[in-house]
């Protein structure tokens, strides 16, 4: 069967690999059907992932049909058509037994750590599919992911409806984040980011204000839109250095910050004056736990829309310039997906 392999950084690959065998028992045999190209596959295909090691087949959020099922597996069955959650917990450690798998001690990501979704079909752990509702398409399975991980950072960030939120970054994590707020029901949204198409994407998807950083003074601009006070919530989707210490910066007094956004330098200078003088709360936010159920619901219902968050769609046959496309930012890309068949 087809497959795309890193090799090593930029240096991807089209192969014939064995088909799999199985499936085993709590397994499901999957046929992928859609891929979303993410930032850290990115990363990763520059060499920019720590996580990561080669030769790697990429790909972690997608969607797909169940092909066979394993022993032992009754949730799902043959032609149920799933979203996939890309996480391998071990069950044993003391964050999975408390129900924290998303912080295992021994986390793995599909994708990542081991091979993930860029081949035509493969193995995966029964309780990790998430069989989509008849109102749902693949393209939004494939979506679901992402979202996944704007609910868990807005959850971290304890987001209620009297909340003026400033969300860094306007990709597709970021506008994620929008969207959760929105299912929030939040007082006001403040999306910045230094690329006007994006706030432009932002401003469609219904932010209440959006600010170009790399053109306002950002702190100034938050104070204007909330009389002096600040945001009390913030959350840093974007990775970007300067966005962290910013993010400290517009929190008003007793805001919470949660920090989603996965950093190139692992020392990032920040100043702790605010976090102390402020009392701010700080919340880490990592993957996900528990979320799929609730994204599908929400997507079910309409109650957020994904696939406005779709740029360009290519076949499984133009994954690499599926890749050249997103780490193109003067085509502006939002969401790169990519089909494999029908």
């Amino acid at each position: 069967m087809k497959a795309f392999i890193l090799r090593e950084p930029f240096k991807l690959e089209r192969a014939d690999v064995a088909e799999p065998k199985g499936p085993g028992p709590g397994q499901v045999l999957l046929a992928v059907k859609v891929i979303g190209i993410c930032g850290s596959d990115l990363m990763g295909y520059q060499g920019k992932l720590s996580l990561m090691s080669y030769p790697r087949i990429m790909g972690h959020e997608f969607s797909g049909v169940i092909e066979a099922v394993g022993r032992d597996v009754s949730a799902v069955a043959p032609g149920d058509r799933v979203a996939v959650e890309p996480l391998i917990s071990c069950g044993r450690c003391g964050p999975c037994l408390g129900g924290d798998y998303n912080v295992c001690e021994t986390m793995q990501v599909m994708g990542v750590h081991v091979d993930g979704a860029h081949q035509e079909r493969f193995l995966v752990r029964a309780d990790r599919v998430h069989k989509l509702p008849d109102g749902l398409d693949l393209e939004e399975g494939a979506l679901i992911e992402p979202l996944c991980v704007a609910l868990e950072g807005t959850r971290r960030g304890l987001l209620t409806t009297e909340d003026r939120v400033a969300i860094f970054g306007a990709g597709s994590i970021g506008l994620c984040v929008l969207k959760a707020a929105q299912a929030y029901r939040v007082r006001e949204t403040m999306v910045i980011d230094v690329l006007d198409e994006r706030l432009e994407a932002a401003r469609e998807m219904g932010a209440t204000h959006t600010i170009n950083a790399a053109k306002e003074d950002v702190p100034k601009r938050v104070a204007n839109l909330t009389g002096g006070k600040g945001a009390s919530a913030v959350v840093e989707a974007s990775g970007a250095e300067e966005a962290l210490r910013l993010a400290f910066i517009v929190a008003a007094y007793r805001a919470r910050v949660s920090v989603i956004g996965y950093y190139k330098s692992p020392l990032v200078e920040i100043n702790p004056v605010p976090i102390v003088k402020q009392e701010l709360d700080v919340y880490g936010s990592r993957l996900y736990r528990n979320r799929f159920p609730l994204a599908i619901s929400l997507v079910e219902k309409r109650e957020v829309n994904l696939l406005d968050l779709v740029s360009h769609r290519f076949s499984f046959d133009d994954l690499p310039q599926a890749i050249a496309t997103a780490m193109n930012l003067e085509k502006q890309p939002l969401k790169v997906l990519v089909r494999i068949g029908e």
